[in-house]
């Protein structure tokens, strides 16, 4: 895991040189698939969500041929607006400024079971 979380990082602060507007970015774990999710809230996501995918997509591209090492893929990635139900509970509960780490584990917000996550960034 510390491989991708290495990798969501950078993935991350790809996006914020490219000005993708990341209001929230975090780690979390589906049980039902049991696997792990980056999920990346930005501005202006609720507008054209395909569009952001495709901008990321351009990114991440762009980042590769320029040779930047161990991108986290985009299907591990999930785009979402900033109010994205799950998203906007977790900004009610707690603020991670920057890029840095908090874990929020085992709790219900805004209805939704949050079973594990790891929180990079989360925005007012």
């Amino acid at each position: 895991m510390k491989d991708d979380i290495d990798a969501g990082l950078r993935l991350l602060e790809l996006l914020d040189r490219a000005g993708f507007g990341v209001t929230a970015a975090f780690w979390l774990y589906d049980s039902d698939q049991e696997r792990w999710r980056f999920v990346v809230a930005a501005r202006d996501a609720e507008r054209d969500l395909g569009q952001k995918y495709l901008d990321a997509a351009g990114i991440i591209s762009k980042a590769r041929e320029s040779g930047l090492p161990d991108l986290l893929p985009l299907d591990r990635v999930r785009i979402t607006s900033s109010s994205d139900p799950l998203v906007a509970g977790l900004t009610q509960v707690l603020r991670v400024p920057g890029t840095t780490s908090a874990r929020f584990s085992r709790s219900m917000v805004n209805g939704i079971y949050v079973e594990d996550a790891l929180i990079h960034r989360l925005a007012a």
